[in-house]
């Protein structure tokens, strides 16, 4: 990967589901989480068994429009219908925000 533009090294492991993992289906929601965790997810319910752990690095091999979304402030979330469009922010309710970061949305 010539370019990682997360702020994060490529190794931070991140969670996802056993659906995007597999290819059927696509990313369509993501948090950073206030303890910088990321969930990226294909917005389907999910059981514990759905989860998967996978560095932020492999996740993004596998769908490089995540790179969009390397400047989500902590304590946001994104969502979107399907990979041809765009993402739509917001706050993730309960959690800590950075307004810092809040030009974003």
């Amino acid at each position: 990967m010539a370019h990682f533009p997360f702020s994060e090294r490529p190794h931070l492991l991140v969670l996802t589901c056993t659906h995007v993992l597999e290819g059927a289906d696509v990313t369509l929601c993501c948090h950073h989480f206030s303890d910088n965790a990321w969930e990226f997810v294909c917005g389907e319910a999910h059981t514990e068994e759905d989860a998967i752990v996978l560095s932020i690095g492999e996740l993004c091999e596998m769908d490089p429009t995540l790179h969009l979304l390397s400047d989500l402030p902590v304590g946001a979330c994104a969502v979107r219908k399907n990979r041809a469009y765009a993402w739509q922010t917001g706050r993730i309710a309960g959690e800590d925000f950075y307004p810092a970061a809040e030009s974003r949305m």
